[in-house]
C-alpha cells in the first residue's frame, strides 16, 4: 500500500482487484457464512444437493456492490490520509510509517467504508442465509434484494440496516493489520524495484498471509457480527424482544458450545481469505503497474514528439 500512485488510481485499482477475488471466492464466502450463521454447522454437500449449485451464489450482486464501494472508500480514505502524514512528516510518498501511524490511518479508513456498506452486507447475509433460516423472502433476483430490504424496514426500522454495526469499531482493524503486516512482508522479503512493485507471486502470499493472521485475532467478533446480521427479530407479542446483540451472541456461542465454538468455521473462512485476499492483493497490483507503464509510454512518446 506504499504506492505512489494518485488515491483514486489506488482506490479504483483496489475495487477491481476485491471485485475480482470476490466473484472468484464467493462460494465459499457463502459456505462460511452459513456455517457461521447455523449453530450446529452445516454440511456442504448437503447444500449442493438440497438447493442445487445456483444456490451457492445468492446475494452475489449485493455482495459485489458492496465490496467495490467498500473497498473503492477504503483504499481512497487509506491513500488519502497517507499522503497527508507523510506530507506532514517531510518523508518521500513511499516511505514506511511507525505501527501507530499505519494503524491509525487503516482503522479510520475501515471505520468510514464500513459506515457506508454495512446496509448492503447486511442484506447479503440475509440472502446468503435465507435458505438455511427458514426465510419466507422470494427467491430470484431483484425482486429477492428487494424484499429482503422492505422485510429489514418493517421489521426493525432504518436503524436496522446497521446491525451489527458496533463490532466494526474492532473488526475495522482487520484491514489496518492486514495493510500493516503485507507492508512488512514486503520490507523484509523484498528488495529494490520488486519492494515498490511486488510481482504477483509475492503480492499473492503476502496478502494472505498478512489477511490469515489479522482473522485468526479478530475471528469471535466476526461471527458473532454473522450471527446478529442473520438473525431476525421475533414476531411474538413481546415488542420489547430486540434480537442479540453482539455481545449476547458471543455469550451464547460460548456457553453452548466452549471456546471452540468462538472459532466455528474458521477453517472455512481462512481458506477464502487465502484465495481472496491473495488475489485481490495481486490483481491491485497488476493494474497499478499497468498504470505506471502505460504514463511511461506516454511521456516517452511525448519526449519523442518533442524532440521531433
Amino acid at each position: 500500500m506504499t504506492s505512489v500512485l494518485p488515491p483514486f488510481v489506488q482506490a479504483a485499482s483496489g475495487s477491481l482487484g476485491a471485485a475480482s477475488a470476490n466473484a472468484l471466492t464467493y462460494p465459499l464466502d457463502l459456505i462460511t457464512t452459513r456455517i457461521q450463521a447455523t449453530e450446529k454447522g452445516t454440511s456442504i454437500r448437503k447444500q449442493i444437493h438440497t438447493y442445487g449449485l445456483s444456490s451457492l451464489y445468492d446475494g452475489i450482486g449485493a455482495d459485489t456492490s458492496a465490496t467495490l464501494l467498500s473497498s473503492f472508500l477504503y483504499y481512497y480514505v487509506y491513500s488519502f490520509l497517507r499522503a497527508l502524514v507523510v506530507r506532514g512528516n517531510g518523508k518521500s510518498k513511499a516511505a514506511m510509517l511507525s505501527l501507530p501511524q499505519e494503524l491509525a490511518i487503516g482503522y479510520l479508513s475501515g471505520i468510514a467504508s464500513r459506515s457506508i456498506t454495512t446496509p448492503l452486507n447486511l442484506v447479503t447475509v440475509r440472502l446468503q442465509t435465507a435458505r438455511v433460516s427458514d426465510d419466507s423472502s422470494p427467491q430470484g433476483g431483484t425482486s429477492r434484494f428487494t424484499a429482503v430490504c422492505k422485510q429489514i424496514l418493517r421489521e426493525e426500522g432504518l436503524r436496522g440496516f446497521w446491525k451489527g454495526f458496533s463490532s466494526n469499531f474492532v473488526l475495522s482493524l482487520n484491514p489496518a493489520v492486514t495493510l500493516y503486516l503485507f507492508q512488512q512482508y514486503r520490507s523484509v522479503m523484498l528488495k529494490g524495484k520488486e519492494r515498490a512493485s511486488p510481482p504477483p507471486g509475492h503480492s499473492f502470499v503476502g496478502g494472505a498471509l498478512a489477511n490469515s493472521i489479522a482473522v485468526i485475532m479478530l475471528y469471535p467478533l466476526l461471527l458473532a457480527k454473522t450471527v446478529v446480521q442473520a438473525s431476525r427479530r421475533s414476531n411474538s407479542t413481546n415488542n420489547s424482544s430486540q434480537g442479540p446483540s453482539i455481545r449476547s451472541s458471543l455469550q451464547g456461542i460460548y456457553t453452548t458450545g466452549g471456546f471452540f465454538a468462538l472459532y466455528r468455521g474458521l477453517g472455512a473462512q481462512l481458506f477464502k481469505g487465502i484465495l481472496r485476499q491473495g488475489t485481490a492483493m495481486m490483481v491491485k497490483q497488476r493494474i497499478e503497474q499497468l498504470v505506471v507503464q502505460a504514463y511511461l509510454r506516454q511521456r516517452a512518446l511525448r519526449r519523442i514528439q518533442y524532440k521531433g
